[in-house]
């Protein structure tokens, strides 16, 4: 069999693809892995084949692009449509503010179905002469199920977060008068779907079904099928540093604030002094894989934190008592196979650009019992609380056992590899 994944070009798209690639490989089927030409050395480190799809000179940027007034006129009145109570304006909000503008990056709004998208010219091209048999994509790379319809192959999305894509649909499909059509997402891909005779429908924007990297009570209600795979984390290794090698003397705490938010999103960091004050005062060793622009605020580290540019979590958390984290996936899902307890960075008052998963990471945390919100509005006093109680308290840690069980009841890759073959069998149309 053979299978392509489809990458959004950032690391914290790639890394989620990785064990069950190897999976497929170490299993005999012939795996390769499509994205942008700025990707392809980060895929053959990790063993894998790339493909490099569109222009070169252009680079993907995600979120925080100029919306073009008109598309964003238009959201504002979809959203005054759909008129979602407080409880469920936050899925809504991620979707328009983060996601969409990464779907825009190959798919940019106001295209006719004849013009040009060298990302998605280059993918069809590759589909139709490769062959794949499976077609396994990233949500914000919708196009990769034209190219998947385009060649007959079966195909599949790789949930690494929350389905906002499908519960959105869902909310669209439950409203009187939105039809698909109206959706954001289907008129990103129907262009291109009529380029290469491809019928726009659910199936062709959510997946024949889905693989879904998160545990029961993390994942959005949404009508798509969803198939469990459990989250391995597998970040880009460096040598282990000398400092590492003996254990520390007094609780370590990890800090890490995720690549794809510093590579993303411009500023933010202004509550870093206050993190740093909050930990300053304890009897904890910090290390703080944090880099220039995340410390342009600091006058000076506190004596207790050392900071690295970045340093694999494999390598850092084996040693720490507590991690402090963005909210990202990748990120959770290392402090959990490390049953380490965590303190996520979310604002309790929303606000625009906030980091769009640290909400829902830090409410299943806290249900779980693993670890605490840290509200980074809060003053040092109250953060260095919060951070001495999951310390102090053992219950954090068996909270933090128990989300690590809630991984283990999940189908490992190697596990789900003839479940992706049956499937693949039942679903593809060559």
């Amino acid at each position: 069999m053979r299978v392509l994944f489809v990458v959004w070009p950032g690391p914290a798209h790639l890394y989620p693809v990785i064990p069950l690639a190897w999976a497929l490989q170490s299993a005999g089927h012939e795996v390769r892995i499509g994205s942008h030409h700025a990707m392809t050395a980060a895929i053959t480190s990790q063993g894998l084949s790339a493909v490099a799809l569109g222009d070169e000179a252009a680079p993907a940027t995600g979120p925080g692009k100029e919306y073009p007034e008109a598309e964003w006129e238009k959201l504002e009145r979809v959203t005054e449509t759909l008129a979602l109570d407080p409880t469920q304006s936050d899925p809504w909000e991620i979707f328009r503010h983060f996601l969409l503008p990464g779907v825009w990056d190959f798919l940019p709004p106001g295209a006719a179905p004849q013009d040009p998208r060298p990302g998605v010219d280059d993918l069809v091209a590759f589909t139709r002469q490769w062959q794949p048999d499976l077609v396994i994509w990233d949500p914000c790379w919708p196009a990769a199920a034209v190219a998947a319809a385009a060649c007959g192959a079966a195909h599949a999305r790789l949930l690494y977060c929350q389905d906002y894509f499908g519960w959105t649909l869902d909310r669209f499909a439950e409203h009187g008068t939105l039809q698909l059509d109206d959706h954001p997402l289907a008129e990103a891909v129907r262009p291109v779907a009529e380029r290469y005779g491809v019928q726009t429908d659910s199936e062709l924007l959510v997946g024949q079904w889905s693989l879904d990297l998160l545990p029961t009570g993390f994942s959005l209600p949404t009508t798509t099928r969803r198939v469990p795979v459990r989250c391995v984390f597998t970040p880009t290794q460096t040598v282990v540093p000398q400092w590492l090698y003996e254990p520390p003397q007094r609780p370590r705490v990890a800090i890490s604030l995720g690549l794809s938010q510093r590579e993303f999103i411009e500023g933010g960091w202004e509550y870093m002094p206050h993190i740093m004050e909050a930990v300053a005062d304890l009897d904890i060793d910090v290390v703080a894989t944090l880099n220039s622009v995340q410390l342009a605020d600091l006058d000076h580290l506190p004596a207790n934190v050392r900071a690295v540019d970045y340093l694999p979590l494999n390598q850092l958390l084996p040693s720490c008592s507590a991690l402090i984290h963005h909210g990202g996936i990748g990120t959770f899902a290392a402090a959990a196979n490390y049953q380490v307890p965590q303190l996520v960075t979310d604002l309790i008052a929303p606000v625009p650009m906030k980091y769009p998963v640290a909400t829902s990471t830090a409410a299943y945390v806290s249900a779980r019992g693993a670890g605490l919100t840290l509200d980074i509005e809060s003053s040092p006093d109250t953060m260095r609380k919060q951070l001495a109680l999951v310390l102090g308290e053992a219950s954090f840690q068996h909270g933090a056992k128990r989300i690590y069980e809630d991984l283990l009841a999940m189908p490992n890759p190697a596990d789900l590899v003839p479940v992706i073959e049956r499937l693949t069998a039942q679903h593809q149309t060559r």
